[in-house]
């Protein structure tokens, strides 16, 4: 399946995001430590062009202090101030305001040079949902400034943070981007915990991770899972699901293996650190992606359409066929150009379309057109009688 999830007040976000940047002297952007190149949205790049930006890696205690030292160091050598923190110590909140003094003291000169003094410098914090934005806020300020929630979408609406005299924060709701092209980087921003739990395939979400941790951290899943009998190694993902299942006495009435409910064990583990420090990004893989998101912010300013279809705008983030989903996304999710009548059946995944030809169920008598579309029926003659 496709991971991906753009619902509208993303769309919103990022246009809040393009009115306030000219607002702000420079740009903190936060990455999950364990993704922080799968966590590095290319929209944040076309935006805050121009402007100083440092690179906060969030959850750092979560993540492989190795290999997170690692992507500092990538991050370093190309020029990014960058920094790896537990965003809920005060530490990362110190350490980052040392960063902005150091990010925009070519500005701070620049106002002392026309005697402007004290001025306050002004950061937006942006990066994906769900990476630790209010929290780093609220360790940075020493008090509860900003609503925080462990799952993405807490956050909808911007928020000015005085930081005393010195810095004030600019926060901004978590935001994606409308297609991952390379679907891994889809599934790592799920492992994470940034994209909604109801439109996962967890269990297929669970294989591939399993396969991932069996080949980087091999003896991690045994050691934290397995209490019966010998596991051969390097065994296949969706083998040692089943064997995780019966470990932990996850089984269905007819005594098979439950594979949602392990899958859904192991994902929660995951996403809260339970099965050891684990990073999902890989360093040596880091130029190639790299170069990937260039690729896409270059295709961007080419004016390019979006790349595909975006996920359902959906309130409640359901899955694609089980409610109704706003705004224009393509036949598959229904949209006000998309095919169908005026249909009040949301049980089947598509809100009927303005303009189409329709098949709702209760079409109001309109036969088979929609508003506008072409069909065998319409008001005036489906239906009635002569």
């Amino acid at each position: 399946m496709e991971y991906q999830w753009y619902p509208g007040h993303m769309t919103k976000a990022r246009r809040m995001m393009e009115e306030n940047i000219r607002l702000v002297d420079l740009v903190i952007e936060l990455v999950d430590a364990r993704i922080p190149l799968s966590s590095r949205n290319p929209d944040i790049d076309a935006l805050c062009r121009g402007k100083g930006r440092i690179v906060l890696l969030c959850k750092a205690d979560l993540a492989d202090p190795l290999k997170t030292e690692q992507f500092e160091d990538y991050f370093r050598s190309r020029g990014i101030l960058a920094v790896s923190a537990d965003a809920r110590e005060r530490r990362a909140g110190d350490v980052v305001r040392r960063y902005v003094q150091e990010a925009c003291k070519e500005k701070i000169a620049r106002d002392r040079a026309r005697g402007i003094v004290g001025r306050p410098l002004r950061a937006m914090v942006a990066g994906i949902p769900n990476v630790g934005k209010s929290t780093f806020i609220n360790s940075f300020a020493g008090r509860a400034s900003a609503k925080t929630g462990n799952k993405p979408g807490v956050t909808r609406g911007k928020q000015w943070i005085r930081m005393g005299g010195s810095v004030e924060l600019l926060d901004t709701p978590g935001i994606l981007w409308p297609k991952f092209d390379n679907q891994e980087i889809g599934m790592r921003l799920a492992l994470v915990g940034a994209i909604r739990n109801e439109i996962l395939d967890r269990v297929e979400l669970a294989v591939w991770l399993l396969d991932y941790l069996q080949r980087e951290y091999p003896g991690a899943v045994e050691k934290k899972y397995l209490t019966c009998g010998d596991l051969p190694e390097l065994s296949a993902g969706f083998e040692l699901l089943r064997r995780i299942a019966v470990s932990r006495r996850l089984l269905l009435k007819a005594g098979e293996p439950d594979l949602e409910r392990a899958a859904s064990v192991l994902l929660d583990d995951c996403k809260n650190g339970r099965i050891g420090r684990i990073s999902l990004d890989r360093p040596e893989d880091a130029e190639a992606m790299d170069e990937e998101r260039r690729k896409l912010i270059r295709d961007q300013e080419a004016g390019e359409p979006a790349s595909g279809i975006s996920a359902p705008s959906s309130k409640a983030g359901r899955r694609p066929g089980t409610g109704k989903a706003k705004g224009s996304y393509g036949s598959e999710y229904g949209g006000r150009t998309g095919a169908g009548g005026r249909s009040k059946d949301r049980s089947s995944g598509n809100r009927a379309g303005k303009t189409g030809a329709g098949d709702g169920p209760q079409s109001r008598n309109r036969g088979q057109s929609g508003r506008n579309g072409s069909g065998t029926g319409n008001r005036r003659n489906s239906g009635r009688r002569k």
